[in-house]
């Protein structure tokens, strides 16, 4: 049996000597989205050694008790034998807990609050023990009132107007009374979805845009930073990708069938704003959005809003980080319905017929590729294609161009140009020394 790597949901132990550090990985756990500890494999080789039956019997009778011991508000999680390729190991099952922030009791909730940080266990500190620290009261990041601004700071024209009133704005939890004072202050998701320029409050709220050389992105074309409220950060970085990505024209024997955009803009948009509405604002660190010549990245900071199952993404199952911005955004039809985000995802980037996206989840971080293709590779030779990417960085191309970056003669230069002509890929315009070519 070919086990997972380790991972945010996933531990391996090949013994448990130090049950002090298990119940730091079972708080961080219960912290997060669950998980399970597994005792008897190794951790970096993922290879299953089992534990001696004395060994299993003396696990299942202290780890309850310890854990029970160690941990505070009481953890009790499922401790169980699995035979894994013959061999018995102990398993540990922590589901997520509905009383957060769990702590090690004898380091109490500043030092004792563990948090997983892709596979490994890290104590809570700063903002995210903040927002953990928010849960115990059942409120989300963003339901935390911001008091160094004032109401009326607040762009109320980005609502429509029967939401512009003090019932509204309190209902969709955009602001919200001081328990002491009774003032009402915005909250955080007031002020990222209303506020001209959020990250002056909130650190690094807003995106950087980068148009990459090639595939790699060794080098930066272009780079923007996109600031202001979430709607208007996801309006102006959906035009940027709009221009960058451009129309081209499929070809179609000799004919040019018809123009689109390289990418489904249904699949932009919602890869856009799921970074926007969904993403750790607890972190941080601004969303990056990378253009490259085959795809398009948004990596957001924070890890996936749930658990990361790759098998059932898509699948309409919902994950609420965020509730302020979550609810305004669908009362401002920024988002159709819950749960369907990657879903639209998947299935309008099928419908274009384009290679399946990919979704990665690493250390506090969550990461979306689209990939366009421009032509089918088994079209081209290596040549051929070798030009093609030319003018990823380079609109128009001459001649001497060609022979200079692929370190060919003039002839074959010109040879191969004329077959990129005749394969409808490329143009040629002018004449004489002027004589250029560009890209269909």
């Amino acid at each position: 049996m070919k086990l997972n790597r380790e991972s945010r949901l996933i531990e391996y132990k090949l013994k448990a000597t130090n049950l002090a550090k298990i119940a730091k990985t079972v708080v961080a756990f219960a912290n997060g989205d669950g998980g399970k500890i597994y005792i008897g494999v190794a951790d970096k080789s993922r290879k299953v050694v089992g534990l001696p039956p004395e060994e299993t019997d003396r696990l299942m009778e202290i780890l309850p008790v310890s854990l029970a011991d160690q941990i505070q508000p009481p953890i009790f999680p499922q401790v169980y034998e699995q035979t894994i390729d013959d061999k018995e190991v102990v398993v540990i099952q922590v589901f997520p807990g509905g009383h957060k922030p769990f702590y090690i009791a004898s380091e109490g909730t500043q030092k004792g609050v563990y948090i997983r940080v892709g596979a490994h266990t890290r104590r809570a500190e700063g903002e995210l023990l903040n927002e953990l620290l928010l849960n115990r009261s059942r409120l989300s990041y963003d339901e935390e009132i911001i008091d160094t601004l004032a109401i009326n700071e607040l762009d109320l024209s980005i609502l429509p107007s029967h939401l512009q009133t003090e019932k509204a704005l309190l209902a969709l939890g955009l602001i919200k009374h001081d328990h002491f004072t009774g003032r009402l202050w915005p909250t955080r998701g007031g002020v990222l979805m209303l506020f001209e320029n959020p990250e002056h409050l909130i650190k690094e709220a807003f995106c950087i845009v980068s148009k990459m050389s090639g595939r790699e992105g060794y080098d930066t074309i272009e780079s923007h930073d996109i600031t202001g409220c979430i709607p208007k950060q996801s309006t102006r970085v959906i035009n940027l990708l709009e221009e960058w990505l451009g129309i081209y024209y499929e070809v179609d024997g000799p004919l040019l069938k018809h123009r689109s955009l390289k990418l489904p803009l249904v699949a932009i948009r919602e890869a856009v704003n799921n970074a926007l509405f969904h993403r750790q604002y607890s972190i941080q660190g601004p969303i990056k959005i990378a253009l490259f010549s085959n795809r398009l990245e948004i990596f957001s900071p924070g890890h996936f809003s749930g658990p990361f199952i790759l098998e059932s993404l898509g699948d309409g199952t919902s994950y609420i980080r965020n509730s302020v911005i979550s609810q305004t955004a669908r009362r401002l039809n920024l988002i159709e319905k819950r749960g369907t985000g990657i879903k639209l995802i998947i299935e309008s980037v099928r419908d274009y017929g384009l290679p399946q996206p990919l979704f990665e989840e690493g250390s506090n971080w969550f990461k979306v590729s689209l990939f366009f293709i421009k032509y089918k590779q088994s079209e081209l030779t290596n040549q051929e294609m070798a030009i093609m990417e030319l003018f990823e960085t380079q609109k128009r191309l001459k001649s001497s161009d060609v022979c200079q970056k692929l370190n060919i003669s003039k002839a074959t230069g010109v040879t191969l140009l004329d077959k990129l002509i005749q394969k409808n890929r490329i143009v040629r315009q002018g004449k004489g020394p002027k004589t250029c070519y560009v890209e269909l």
